[in-house]
């Protein structure tokens, strides 16, 4: 059981990341959790999954628009 609950807790934040990198979500973490200051890096990671985002939707914009004048 433990086995299966680390798995699952292993996969629940894969997922998490997923969805903040590919823009289906966005990341915006707390100063501090359960009196636990949130490290610095964490912020820095969650600002970039979500820059990451937006310039996934800027470059299939670009492709969108290249494939249109192909046309």
């Amino acid at each position: 059981m433990r086995f299966l609950l680390g798995w699952g807790f292993k996969l629940g934040l894969l997922g998490v990341a997923y969805l903040a990198l590919t823009g289906g979500l966005s990341l915006k973490l707390p100063q501090t959790v359960m009196g636990y200051e949130v490290p610095r890096e964490a912020h820095q990671w969650a600002e970039r999954a979500n820059g990451l985002g937006e310039f996934a939707d800027k470059a299939q914009a670009g492709v969108k628009s290249a494939i249109d004048r192909a046309r």
